[in-house]
């Protein structure tokens, strides 16, 4: 198939948006002379390698890069470094039309080289007559990736870069794998909506669980194991959180989320709370997108509990029957009120976990998967997600997608 330059744009374009929208960063592709081929988004590229190109000497130094990145990756996938210590993926384009192309993706570090990329950064910022400290600083948003994390980012590159160069009887079945990589990456940042939204604040997270396994060490030792408890399932619900490597998880990992994260609940809430979290060893392997239970649990726990002092209790449960998985959230609580009950099965109420979970499930399950909201005033809500199993395993999703 001959790719002409409108259509290499027109594809470079469609690839751009997909790891722009996923990952805030771009893809580019470049030629041996190091210039960019295609739309080049400069909105897209890190504050660092935005400074960095800003002065008269970055300017310089980032072309030659560029030349480099295209003889490197003329013969396989490579990482190289900038001239600032930054790295960048390179992935040959194998067009007979256009020799020396390659698809470049990076400004991000990787936990081989972060250390020495600090150790030499003073000394490259002096050559460009950068200031030091704001460069510090601009470099603590760069993203570091871990081995796998960058293994991903490279098979996926090579995956678009073969498809730049597919023949024309290829071509249906690469856009139905696009297609199954779509719904995968909106899968991943609908996820992103229910992550705990301390997560996004500029804490550690070494420090973080370093300093709760410290908490519940001190606890162990003050005689407090109730309290050391509490705060060894606090960490496991962050660091779960936090390290997610895949968008699915089984559904014994999923209800045992939900249990941890009623037993916090349950001692903020006192004696006037109770759960149940029902055994599912006979489907606890099933796989399910992950926060799939949690959101539910919570909103039970935030919309349940009336003005009076009526006691509360949440039970989940799932079973897995006539080729369907089913799981149950329901509470004892106030109910939700009719008008806001139409607009949540109607897919109305912008921003709420129902929906969010809704969606995710759909992407996972197909458009057969259904999410049944019960409830009255007064006698509690009863949330119903009915699953097919039958297609679950239609389409080969990619293993890991570690944006």
């Amino acid at each position: 198939m001959a790719v002409t330059g409108h259509a290499l744009n027109q594809l470079l374009q469609q690839m751009d948006r997909t790891f722009s929208n996923v990952t805030g960063q771009s893809v580019s592709f470049i030629d041996q002379e190091g210039h960019y081929q295609g739309p080049l988004r400069l909105d897209v590229f890190t504050g660092f390698c935005r400074r960095a190109i800003s002065s008269e000497k970055g300017t310089q130094h980032c072309l030659a890069c560029n030349h480099s990145f295209g003889l490197d990756a003329e013969q396989r996938c490579t990482v190289s470094q900038c001239h600032m210590g930054i790295s960048v993926i390179s992935v040959p384009v194998p067009l007979p039309e256009a020799r020396g192309l390659s698809l470049t993706y990076g400004q991000f570090l990787t936990r081989d080289t972060e250390e020495a990329f600090y150790s030499t950064l003073r000394r490259h910022c002096q050559e460009l007559e950068l200031d030091y400290d704001e460069m510090v600083a601009l470099a603590g948003t760069l993203r570091v990736l871990s081995a796998e994390e960058l293994d991903a980012r490279m098979q996926m590159l090579q995956v678009f870069a073969g498809y730049v160069a597919t023949s024309e009887a290829e071509l249906e079945t690469r856009r139905e794998y696009a297609r199954q990589v779509e719904k995968k990456l909106a899968l991943e940042r609908t996820l992103h909506a229910s992550e705990f939204k301390f997560l996004q604040s500029q804490i550690s997270p070494h420090f973080l669980f370093n300093t709760l396994n410290l908490l519940m060490r001190t606890a162990y030792r003050e005689g407090a194991p109730q309290t050391a408890d509490l705060i060894c399932d606090l960490a496991d619900l962050l660091r779960r959180a936090y390290y997610y490597k895949d968008s699915i998880c089984t559904l014994a990992e999923e209800m045992q989320c939900a249990r941890q994260y009623l037993t916090l609940q349950s001692q903020r809430l006192g004696p006037g709370f109770s759960f149940e979290v029902g055994d599912v060893s006979a489907c606890g392997q099933l796989m399910i997108p992950v926060l799939t239970i949690q959101p539910l649990v919570e909103n039970a726990i935030l919309h349940g509990a009336g003005e009076d002092e009526h006691p509360l209790h949440v039970k989940v449960s799932a079973t897995a029957e006539d080729g369907k998985l089913v799981i149950s959230v329901s509470d004892n609580g106030a109910g939700i009120p009719e008008e806001v009950l139409e607009k949540l099965r109607d897919h109305q109420a912008g921003g709420s976990g129902v929906q969010n979970v809704t969606e995710r499930l759909k992407l996972f399950f197909g458009p057969e998967a259904e999410v049944d909201i019960q409830s009255a005033l007064g006698s509690g809500t009863r949330i119903v997600l009915t699953c097919p199993l039958k297609n679950r395993r239609k389409h080969k999703w990619p293993s890991t997608f570690l944006w």
